[in-house]
């Protein structure tokens, strides 16, 4: 699958849209898994993630607020504020039916970038073995 292609005619997918490195192309996946499961506000979701994830996947809360902006812009994600009473108000978020398709669309890129993964994987674990090298790093969870 060629770098921003879902495989639709050419056209880009939001899900295959690429920002910044490291932990930064988690965050948008990672908030549309904390709003299917308990929606909320910015920081309750970064907990959200934190539990869910064992802790393996920490996103930035300035980077988490961009996001959940950039995907209200796009009609992914609403949100309303709310009058807490025991501080200042909240914006809460929760997914539209955009953004459920949006976290379809995720899923499915996520999985074929699984299977590249293994894949990849796979390659240079034989290349090493024919090199007569053998490599002894942290092992990839499995599917399952």
């Amino acid at each position: 699958m060629p770098r921003g292609d879902c495989g639709g005619e050419g056209a880009r997918q939001p899900c295959c849209r690429r920002r910044g490195g490291g932990g930064g192309a988690l965050v948008e996946p990672a908030a549309l898994a904390a709003l299917l499961y308990a929606g909320g506000y910015g920081y309750d979701m970064r907990r959200t993630i934190l539990d869910m994830t064992d802790g393996e996947v920490d996103v930035d809360v300035g980077g988490l607020y961009r996001s959940l902006r950039r995907l209200e812009d796009e009609g992914a994600v609403a949100s309303r504020w709310c009058e807490d009473a025991s501080g200042p108000r909240r914006r809460e978020y929760e997914l539209t039916e955009q953004g459920l398709e949006l976290a379809e669309q995720w899923l499915d890129a996520l999985r074929a970038r699984q299977r590249l993964d293994a894949l990849l994987v796979g390659l240079l674990e034989g290349g090493l073995n024919a090199a007569g090298r053998s490599h002894e790093g942290a092992q990839a969870p499995s599917d399952g």
